[in-house]
């Protein structure tokens, strides 16, 4: 009687054999589907900041304030861009009387000039000026708050105006009796809209 033995290493070379015939033959009967799309015409664009005025870019003051009178202006301002901004405010002024011959400085009707309103969006934003009590044009166009921003302004990190959001700025002239006759001031406002608070 012819006895064969089965030891491990013909047991697992004959399965290594089955393995390696298995494999050849499902190589040759393998089949697999593909598709591919394309993504096409996307593109990556920049968006814009754009602060405009709702009508009058102009304030509508008083030309002839007597002591103890008030003016009071309005312009509203809307933002045109695709992207929201933080909005911030310089005052200016210059000497500008009606007689060109003007006794008084810039500085000293500026200084006689309280500011009784000061409003955006209808909140109070006289508890931005840090001088006066009440404070004056002259405290206010040199307000100077930095904030960490890069440039100081005079109002700083107001909201976006969107659709279109009023900013209202009134003063009153101190009891000058007549020692400030026809002297005036030219005011500017600028406003600056930026992408940050930390511009």
């Amino acid at each position: 009687m012819d006895e064969t033995r089965l030891t491990r290493r013909r047991v697992l070379g004959g399965l290594v054999t089955v393995g390696a015939a298995s494999a050849a033959a499902g190589a040759g009967t393998a089949a697999y589907f593909t598709d591919t799309e394309a993504s096409a015409d996307n593109g990556v664009s920049t968006g814009t900041l754009t602060l405009g005025f709702g009508g009058t870019a102009a304030f509508d003051f008083s030309a002839s304030l007597a002591p103890g009178e008030t003016t009071q202006g309005t312009v509203t301002l809307v933002s045109r861009g695709s992207l929201s901004g933080s909005l911030d405010v310089d005052f200016e002024y210059t000497n500008s009387d009606a007689r060109n011959n003007s006794k008084r400085t810039a500085r000293e009707v500026a200084e006689r000039l309280d500011v009784t309103t000061l409003t955006y969006d209808g909140i109070d934003r006289l508890g931005q000026i840090t001088d006066g009590s009440p404070p004056t044009l002259h405290d206010l166009a040199t307000n100077d708050l930095s904030g960490g921003e890069t440039t100081p302004n005079d109002l700083l990190d107001l909201p976006d105006p969107a659709g279109g959001t009023d900013f209202t700025v009134g003063f009153e002239l101190q009891n000058v009796g007549n020692q400030f006759k026809k002297e005036g001031v030219a005011i500017t406002v600028t406003f600056h809209l930026n992408q940050h608070d930390s511009q």
